[in-house]
């Protein structure tokens, strides 16, 4: 009678740990996304150790459209990339390989399969993301404090230390020198992700909610807080057409409208109308912002035009380019979409398009999460291209996650009809 409870056990503990990578993985990102403390590489190494252990023993069992779909854009096409990238294109080993990294984040994929149920996945990233902006709330507290306490320059450290360490922008003044009040910057790379975290905690705990909505208000991002309203708004009221609207999500985004009737009225009051403006100025097609994308844009344009070899395959991964845009030579650029386009041609960024697409339509024919996450993948595609986060970690997570969610999805709704023929087939017997 104790072998079946021991087997069980071991059971579950082999399902605890993808759960416990997948915790680990989430926490190293928001700790250490530059990768400057080892933890997020640490991350990889063990989930890499763990998934190719599981492969060699037989425990895990990935679909075979994924070996060719994804096996090609994300596998295949980036080895081929790089020989293209350093052999023709002369690019710099080191920036080539850089350029590709990010395409190991999808070593996830075989370790979320092995999590169950699949919104273990959801409520994994949901909160990881609510202790992430519980963070940002208070950095921004820490840095008001310190400028109230006369600290300015453990304010310019704290700065320095965030940039030396690729963590983000902390501290400095986003309005810059025309604001003659203080208002901090608390602006981390993987910040976008306050995007499908807020939407998707639409059917969550109401206070997770809450302070993911604040710290995206914190951030003074204008990419995160628009495309966070639109999410919220498509999220809410999509359905109307069709006559079905959802009481929980009205509710929400009427708590965030809440939100938002507060934050203004107190900026205003106390003196920071100034923090307002600065988030709508960047929308205007006149600001310095818009400017340096279009720019970025009209050179990038230019170059594809240039011959049939480089619309085609690009200029190479981790290649540079000379940008009107900034007047000097940049290699990664705000407008990642184009960015994409540049270093890896037209056809690369067709199947890669094409995928998100199909991702998103695949999403949408499934649960109420499904719905939920195919807005969130639509609204983090078209914000990374306001950032250079299209190819990183921080947008192939959310496509980790998606293309998971749908293959756990199939296999439960499998195994449920397997269970119900079976129950059937007793029954009759």
């Amino acid at each position: 009678m104790r072998v079946p409870v021991v087997s069980g056990q071991r059971v579950e503990r082999g399902l605890q740990i993808p759960s416990l990578l997948y915790g680990f993985f989430l926490a190293a990102l928001i700790i250490d996304i530059g990768g400057a403390f080892g933890l997020k590489y640490g991350a990889f190494a063990t989930i890499f150790v763990y998934v190719l252990m599981a492969a060699l023993t037989n425990r895990m069992a990935i679909p075979a459209s994924f070996s060719i779909m994804e096996g090609a854009l994300f596998i295949i096409a980036p080895i081929f990339f790089l020989f293209l990238a350093i052999g023709p294109f002369s690019v710099a080993p080191n920036a080539a390989v850089r350029g590709l990294t990010p395409f190991v984040t999808w070593l996830l994929y075989p370790l979320l399969l092995l999590i169950r149920p699949k919104e273990r996945i959801i409520s994994f990233f949901t909160t990881a993301l609510f202790w992430g902006a519980v963070l940002v709330v208070i950095i921004f507290c820490v840095l008001f404090s310190l400028h109230f306490l006369g600290q300015s320059d453990l304010i310019s450290r704290i700065n320095i230390f965030a940039y030396r360490y690729r963590l983000g922008y902390f501290g400095q003044n986003p309005l810059g020198g025309g604001f003659e009040g203080f208002f901090p910057n608390v602006y981390f790379r993987w910040t976008l992700l306050f995007i499908p975290a807020a939407i998707l905690s639409l059917r969550g705990n109401k206070m997770k909610f809450i302070v993911l909505i604040l710290a995206a208000f914190v951030t003074t991002s204008t990419a995160v807080i628009l495309f966070l309203l639109v999410g919220l708004l498509w999220a809410s009221f999509g359905s109307l057409w069709r006559g079905k609207l959802s009481k929980v999500y009205v509710k929400r985004f009427t708590l965030f409208g809440v939100v938002l009737l507060i934050i203004a009225p107190m900026l205003y009051i106390s003196g920071y109308g100034d923090v307002g403006k600065f988030v709508i100025s960047k929308l205007s097609s006149t600001s310095a912002s818009t400017s340096i994308k279009v720019g970025h844009i009209d050179s990038i344009l230019k170059l594809m035009s240039k011959d049939v070899a480089t619309l085609l395959l690009g200029m190479g991964v981790g290649s540079s380019f000379y940008s009107i845009g900034v007047d000097r030579v940049v290699t990664n650029v705000e407008v990642s979409h184009f960015n994409l386009l540049r270093q890896f041609g037209v056809v690369y960024a067709l199947g890669f398009f094409s995928y998100v697409l199909l991702l998103f339509s695949s999403l949408r024919r499934l649960d109420r999460t499904g719905k939920l996450l195919s807005i969130s993948l639509a609204m983090l595609f078209i914000a990374a291209g306001t950032n250079p986060l299209l190819i990183s970690p921080i947008f192939f997570l959310l496509l980790v996650i998606s293309r998971a969610y749908i293959t756990l999805y199939a296999r439960e709704k499998l195994a449920s009809t397997e269970l119900g023929g079976l129950m059937s087939a007793e029954m009759s017997s």
